[in-house]
Order: structure tokens, then sequence, then C-alpha cells
């Protein structure tokens, strides 16, 4: 058996080793390169999704100043307002003073001294007021008619109270109709009772 020369022992030796080296590559560093691949993904869906919640709490932030700004503005306007006004006197006019007579809205000489009465009252007080004039009426009629019935009769104050000096700006009219009776409609005297205006005066 002839002896191997030294060159092609040594060839053999350099390629058993070189064959060594590349599976020791694969089997070593493949794993290593596919588990960096896998943090990289990680990493960059993390990344995304930091991100995303960067976006949601620029969002909040905004919705947030927006809201501040809201609650500013409401209570800039609620400084602004004027103090609700405070109940000075409730007055009740009913037909035995007024004398409306049914389905009519014209004020007697009787029902003008009344609210002079009450202009002279309010001078001498010498304080500003606010007066809200409620008209009302009996049953009689339908809903519609006493609706502008009880206007034209609230109305009719407030042109005379208008006349005795206070301001048209610091009165409003109101009707009720028929709605809020006092009395019974059914019997004579309780119609008379609902024939009435009513005035709140507030300061």
């Amino acid at each position: 058996m002839s002896r191997l020369s030294p060159l092609i022992v040594a060839s053999s030796v350099l390629l058993l080793s070189a064959c060594a080296t590349k599976d020791f590559v694969r089997e070593t560093v493949a794993p290593v390169q596919t588990s960096v691949d896998s943090l990289g993904t990680r990493v960059q869906a993390h990344d995304d999704s930091l991100k995303a919640v960067d976006r949601r709490l620029q969002g909040s932030d905004a919705r947030i100043q927006t809201l501040e700004q809201e609650a500013a503005a409401r209570a800039q306007a609620a400084m602004n307002l004027p103090a609700p006004p405070g109940l000075l006197m409730s007055t009740v006019l009913t037909d035995d003073k007024i004398k409306f007579s049914s389905g009519r809205a014209q004020l007697t000489e009787q029902a003008g001294q009344e609210l002079d009465q009450l202009v002279a009252k309010l001078k001498a007080d010498d304080k500003p007021v606010f007066v809200e004039i409620q008209g009302h009426t009996d049953a009689t009629g339908s809903d519609a008619i006493n609706q502008q019935l009880g206007l034209k009769r609230a109305e009719a104050v407030r042109m005379h109270l208008a006349r005795a000096g206070l301001p048209l700006a610091r009165m409003a009219t109101i009707s009720y109709g028929e709605s809020a009776p006092l009395a019974d409609n059914n019997t004579r005297d309780g119609r008379s009772t609902n024939r009435r205006v009513q005035l709140i005066v507030m300061r």
C-alpha cells in the first residue's frame, strides 16, 4: 500500500477544516441572526406602538386644551352675567280692581288709579326694578283666544305703566291664558277671580 503524499494529506485536512468551519458558522451564527432579525422586528413593532401612543396622547392633549378653553369661556360668560334678580313684590290685580270685562282687555279709570299707586311706590323706592306682567283669563272661549286675550291684558297694563314713568325696557309681558286658574271656572265669582293680571316686581 502506497503512502499518501504529505501535500494530499494537508489539502484534505484543510478541506475538512473549511467544511467544519462552515458548519459551525451555520449552526452558530444563523440562529443568532434569526434572533437578531426577530428582535429587530419586535423593536420596530414597539416603535410603531410608541408612535401610535404618542399620536393618541397628542390628540388627548388637544382635546383637553379644547375642553379647558370651553370651560374658561363658560366661566367668563357666567362672570359677565348680571346677578339674578331677587323678588321684591308680587301684586295680583284681579277683576275686582282691574275691571276687565269678559273677553275684553281695556283698563278702566279705577284700574289706572291702582296702577298709578304702584308706580308711585316704585318711584319712592328709587331703585331699579324689573317687572314681569302676567296676563290670565277665565275658561270662557278657546285656548287660542284666551292666550291672545291674556297677552292683550298684560300689554294694556305695560303701556299704562310706561306712560306713568316705568321704562319699557324694564318690563316684559307673558300670557298664561286660562292655564293657571286661581278659582273654579264653573262659577261666576271664580271666573271673575281668574280674569286677572299679576305683576312680579324683581330687583
